[in-house]
């Protein structure tokens, strides 16, 4: 199923995953929001302290989970994805 996904979000162009995350403090949240937001192909972030969540909208032509999550885990958090599928182009 997840190799069927990765295919679909590289022929749209755009996916999403959202991360479980061990986040603890607003300065956490602060450092992902200020460093994943640069990383190439990311087009929207949203990072909840209370879910221990991070939501990431990306070019799948640029970027892909496994470099979201290596990303991630070089500001010292550990991520799991919990949740990855690609987006419909609307028209």
């Amino acid at each position: 199923m997840k190799t069927l996904l990765l295919i679909l979000a590289l022929a749209l162009g755009v996916a999403e995953v959202t991360f479980e995350t061990d986040l603890h403090c607003k300065n956490c949240v602060k450092k992902v929001e200020e460093n994943i937001a640069f990383e190439r192909g990311v087009k929207d972030l949203k990072v909840s302290l209370e879910e221990g969540t991070i939501y990431i909208k990306y070019d799948a032509k640029k970027t892909n989970v496994e470099k979201l999550t290596k990303a991630i885990n070089k500001l010292g958090y550990q991520v799991k994805p919990i949740e990855e599928k690609p987006i419909e182009k609307t028209k």
